[in-house]
């Protein structure tokens, strides 16, 4: 059956993996825990403004906001369960 409404386009920002990011000087585990804090609320919020938008370049730009934002809460993650083991 022949759609009546095509697919857009394939997004060029979608398509790029962020990379996996580290710290050079590392913060405190309570710094990593404020830091945790913040970003998650700051990915609520943009998850809020992605559900909101329709497709097009805010989705985008939205959706690689929450990618790089969960790679900054898992190399936060990463340093914590690291920092509390050497402890």
């Amino acid at each position: 059956m022949k759609k009546l409404v095509p697919d857009p386009p394939a997004s060029e920002l979608l398509q790029l993996d962020p990379p996996n990011l580290s710290f050079q000087d590392p913060p405190s585990i309570e710094e990593c825990n404020q830091l945790l804090s913040a970003l998650i609320h700051t990915v609520d919020h943009t998850t809020t403004v992605l559900i909101d938008s329709g497709p097009g370049l805010i989705q985008d730009a939205m959706g690689m906001n929450i990618r790089l934002l969960c790679r900054a809460i898992q190399a936060l993650t990463d340093h914590t369960s690291t920092g509390i083991k050497e402890q």
